[in-house]
């Protein structure tokens, strides 16, 4: 047992033999020693406590500075990070706005360049138009092929010189396709050159052939359409030997050679062409325009017809059908004329009329009376039936119209039937003339084929002139008769007019 239990068990422990004073101080001490002691060694595990506390305290002291340090350095973190966010923040919407103001100017100027383009591809079309007309003006070798045609039909003179400038134009035509002005230039002057050619006369003396014998004389050319040549020496007729530059017969009008077998009066035309051209400016050269004895001499005989002889020899190669359609144009101006008086004397009702109708759309039925009596045409006769005799109603009086137009309106559109009849007969007839213009035609055919032109030529005037006659009726028959229906229309729409008038202004004011 150890000591601290015994004084313990001591101090507990009541000893009665001791004196109280004595026990009890030597109770107290042994009571207290124990108490000191263990008080001691609670008060060194207090210190010890102490000191851990205050070493925990000191520790926490250092924590809670630590802590305040880092809350302090990260409240200056979160302060610095929001300058900075907020530095981003402005940053951010800075540049945002760049964006956008460049994102605008993006927009603006793609918009700008889809409108340059649009205007760039509205030009580029526009200058390849204007390029495709320029280069359509550009001539083609149809111009020269015109221009040809002169070298044809003229005399062969100046061939080579003359092929050889339309030969370079149509070179240039190939290589200057995109400068149509100077292609018009190079036409131009070739054309140029061949009028001067055209009118150019060549006077010159040389050795002429005639036949076979070789003679000197005179040659002269007039452009390229025109050539004649004289000996000096007269032939034993007293005449010079001359000869014209003609084409040859059955060769087209392409060509020539000199034509010697002339008569008198032609050689003394020469003669005198020859002549002249010593002490004249203006020559009479006896040529054929035409470059054609047969022409001429058809011109020569060609007699100017009158429009009557015209009228006759139509009327004639029409055939035996032109009588009918003759016919019927004469019947049909004749109803037209016919029915035009009527019309004309029946529309006009005079003064007294019109100032019927003018009482009557005032109210004054007394005085449309008094006018009504002399009152003419058809709408004066309406007047009249109306107006003058008493009717006890209006049924009555319609009644009494109704009569009235029954007999008139027939009048009026008599005989207008006929003139649409013959206007559609008229074409009809043409076409049967047309049939047996063919059916000739063919039979000629049949009998001789298509080598002679001047058989076929009678059953093609009766196939071609029939119908052009009967459409000739027919068309002005078909408009007069349209002028005249009309006219009645409007002629039967008046009397129905001034006949409701009359009704209306009677029964209305009775009422």
């Amino acid at each position: 047992m150890s000591l601290v239990s015994r004084l313990n068990s001591l101090c507990t422990t009541r000893t009665p033999s001791l004196a109280p004073r004595a026990s009890l101080v030597l109770a107290t001490l042994l009571c207290l020693a124990p108490l000191s002691f263990a008080q001691q060694k609670n008060d060194i595990d207090a210190v010890k406590k102490r000191a851990e506390l205050n070493s925990a305290k000191a520790d926490l002291e250092e924590a809670r500075k630590k802590r305040d340090m880092a809350v302090a350095a990260r409240w200056k973190d979160r302060e610095a990070a929001n300058q900075e966010r907020e530095l981003f923040n402005e940053r951010y919407q800075e540049s945002k706005e760049k964006v956008d103001a460049l994102m605008s100017e993006r927009a603006r100027l793609f918009e700008d360049v889809r409108v340059a383009r649009e205007d760039l591809a509205q030009i580029k079309q526009q200058a390849e138009t204007a390029r495709s007309e320029f280069l359509s003006l550009a001539v083609g070798p149809e111009r020269l092929e015109t221009l040809a045609k002169f070298q044809e039909q003229g005399v062969p003179f100046k061939l080579p010189e003359r092929t050889e400038a339309m030969n370079k134009v149509k070179k240039e035509m190939g290589l200057y396709r995109d400068d149509p002005l100077r292609i018009a230039r190079s036409v131009f002057a070739v054309a140029q050159s061949e009028l001067n050619f055209t009118r150019e006369v060549r006077y010159e003396k040389a050795e002429l052939l005639f036949g076979t014998a070789v003679a000197e004389g005179d040659r002269m050319r007039i452009g390229g359409l025109y050539a004649m040549q004289m000996a000096s020496v007269m032939d034993i007729n007293g005449y010079h030997p001359s000869a014209l530059m003609l084409p040859v017969a059955g060769e087209k009008n392409r060509t020539y050679s000199w034509q010697e077998n002339l008569g008198t009066d032609v050689k003394g035309q020469v003669a005198k062409a020859f002549a002249a051209t010593a002490d004249s400016a203006y020559v009479m050269a006896p040529v054929d325009v035409l470059l054609s004895t047969e022409l001429s001499s058809e011109i020569a005989s060609h007699q100017e017809k009158s429009w009557k002889e015209d009228l006759v020899q139509f009327f004639k190669d029409g055939g035996i059908l032109m009588y009918p359609i003759v016919a019927i144009l004469v019947l049909g101006v004749l109803i037209v004329l016919w029915r035009l008086v009527v019309l004309l004397i029946l529309s006009f009702g005079g003064m007294s009329a019109r100032r019927a109708l003018k009482a009557l759309a005032a109210g004054d039925v007394d005085e449309a009376r008094k006018q009504a009596k002399t009152a003419r045409g058809a709408v004066g006769k309406v007047l009249r039936t109306a107006l003058l005799k008493n009717y006890p109603s209006r049924a009555s009086a319609e009644k009494g119209l109704e009569e009235l137009f029954a007999g008139e309106v027939p009048k009026i559109e008599k005989a207008l039937s006929w003139i649409s009849v013959f206007a559609a007969t008229a074409p009809l007839l043409g076409l049967l003339g047309t049939v047996m213009g063919m059916i000739e035609l063919f039979d000629v055919i049949t009998m001789h084929g298509t080598s002679d032109p001047k058989l076929l030529a009678g059953g093609i005037s009766i196939a071609l002139v029939t119908t052009e006659a009967g459409l000739i009726v027919a068309i002005p028959l078909q408009l007069l008769h349209t002028f005249l229906v009309n006219r009645a229309d409007a002629l039967r729409g008046r009397m129905e007019k001034a006949g409701l008038a009359v009704l209306n202004a009677i029964w209305i004011r009775e009422r």
